[in-house]
């Protein structure tokens, strides 16, 4: 059980990434705010994980050609083709379809074997968030006031990339583990044809076991298994796109660039993310970065840390330079801990990390 684990800075100097809308609780609503959350007795702006995993998805397509699973909509259910096989991101990002169609229950499920937080501020609102007050006039008549909330700060998130389950299909009746459809899950006749009505349930099945045989899948009693080299690519390509990580809302305005600025990569043979809390905070309205801590824990987490796997720190100069740190200091203080340390950009971290993964593969 390895997983691929990993925190990300993002620098938003003046952004407005992923907002909540109109506050209708307000007078004269017209004043956009952003998202928050309430921690202790302070707030934060964020960007939610769903937004998160709609940019990733997008980079996916847009820089490495996934063909990315259709969406469909069935009352007030909308669900992906659940095709793991066929569409990388399904395979990835998971998927639930829960209905009925002819009347033969289609439900599949399958737990994502990424999971990712939101992209939190580190600096609370009150130390990040601004008003612009604006006029609309370009249209005949008198201007009208509008006011929408931004902010300038850096976000923070993690992810966890399960390395077993990519390309890993179970067929299991629980909820989460049953990947695919099979032939018991289409009602029969008399005779052990499959009933009148199911044509549609039985040409999806068809088209699985058609793409599986084209693939060289390999079927187990209670699972697929894609070949190696197929998911050694969607691995290492998911991981590849948080470097061209491309999105967000009011690009027109504030123009954002969302790929990471600061990264932590490392794998474990655990479900857990070191890297996930409490080593990036805010101190005085500075953002500082706990090296200390982390070496502690990488320490303590030293029997589920692989042989031979390395803390990947990619960094981009300018902006750890803004931000006081010292990447070598940091690096130091880890190997004191018994860790090797690969420092480097953030593009040259992300490439060494994913040789390394690709290595688990074989």
């Amino acid at each position: 059980m390895r997983f691929a684990t990993g925190m990300v800075l993002i620098d938003a100097p003046h952004s407005a990434l992923n907002m909540l809308g109109i506050d209708e609780s307000l007078a004269d609503r017209n004043v956009t705010r952003v998202k928050t959350f309430r921690r202790g007795g302070k707030r934060y702006p964020y960007v939610s994980p769903q937004a998160w995993r709609y940019w990733w998805r997008f980079t996916l397509k847009e820089y490495f050609n996934w063909e990315l699973s259709p969406l469909y909509r069935e009352q007030k259910q909308v669900f992906t083709a659940a095709n793991p096989l066929k569409y990388p991101d399904d395979d990835v990002f998971g998927y639930m379809r829960a209905f009925k169609k002819g009347g033969v229950n289609v439900t599949v499920t399958r737990v994502s074997p990424l999971k990712n937080t939101p992209l939190i501020s580190i600096l609370p609102d009150r130390s990040s968030v601004t008003v612009d007050e604006g006029y609309a006039s370009r249209h005949e008549g008198d201007p009208v006031p509008y006011s929408q909330e931004f902010y300038s700060t850096v976000f923070k998130g993690a992810f966890s990339l399960d390395l077993d389950s990519v390309g890993r299909f179970t067929i299991i009746s629980k909820a989460g583990f049953k990947n695919l459809l099979t032939w018991d899950d289409v009602p029969k006749d008399k005779k052990g044809n499959p009933k009148k009505g199911t044509e549609e349930v039985v040409n999806e099945i068809k088209e699985m076991e058609r793409i599986a045989e084209e693939l060289g899948v390999e079927k187990r009693d209670k699972e697929w298994v894609m070949p190696p080299d197929i998911r050694k690519k969607r691995v290492t390509e998911a991981i590849k796109a948080l470097r061209l990580l491309t999105g967000g809302a009011k690009q027109s305005q504030y123009h954002t660039d969302v790929t990471p600025k600061f990264v932590l990569l490392l794998n474990v043979d655990a479900g857990i993310n070191p890297l996930i809390s409490d080593l990036v905070f805010e101190e005085r309205g500075e953002i500082r970065f706990d090296a200390e801590a982390l070496a502690k824990r990488l320490k303590d987490l030293k029997e589920v840390i692989p042989e031979g796997a390395k803390l990947y720190i990619g960094y981009d100069s300018g902006f750890v330079r803004s931000l006081g740190w010292d990447v070598n200091e940091i690096a130091e203080t880890i190997k004191k801990a018994g860790i090797e340390v690969f420092t480097g950009t953030v593009g040259e971290a992300i490439e060494e990390f994913a040789k390394e993964i690709e290595a688990y593969y074989g």
